[in-house]
């Protein structure tokens, strides 16, 4: 351990003492020219477009559903949504537990394998 502390003050003592040297001026000009100028590969594929019409066709579905309901309709849905919200706020006190509990489970099934992993890593 001593070793290492005294290679750590003559590595420290050498970036103090010893002077800068000057950059080349045409260092910018090299690094650029070694970088390949490619194209970025393109990350949209056929599945991505077929499956954003699907989305937008049921989107829009249900938009002019929605559009052509009754009003008497919509009213006795509204209806139907405050009761089921007053449902859960008296009947699911279970359920913000539950949520809680099984949000830490997931968490926790996705951290200690990869937190296993770095100690396996560190003590070789």
């Amino acid at each position: 351990m001593d070793n290492r502390i005294e290679q750590d003050s003559i590595i420290e003592d050498a970036l103090k003492t010893y002077s800068l040297a000057e950059m080349p001026r045409n260092i910018t000009v090299d690094v650029l020219s070694r970088i390949q100028k490619d194209k970025r590969p393109n990350f949209i594929t056929w599945n991505d477009a077929v499956l954003s019409f699907v989305i937008a066709l049921c989107i829009g579905a249900l938009f002019f559903t929605v559009q052509s309901l009754p009003p008497i309709l919509l009213a006795k849905i509204k209806i139907q949504t405050i009761l089921l919200y007053q449902e859960f706020l008296v009947n699911a006190r279970w359920l913000i537990p539950t949520l809680f509990f099984g949000i830490a489970s997931l968490l926790f099934a996705l951290t200690i394998p990869s937190l296993m992993k770095m100690m396996v890593d560190r003590r070789r």
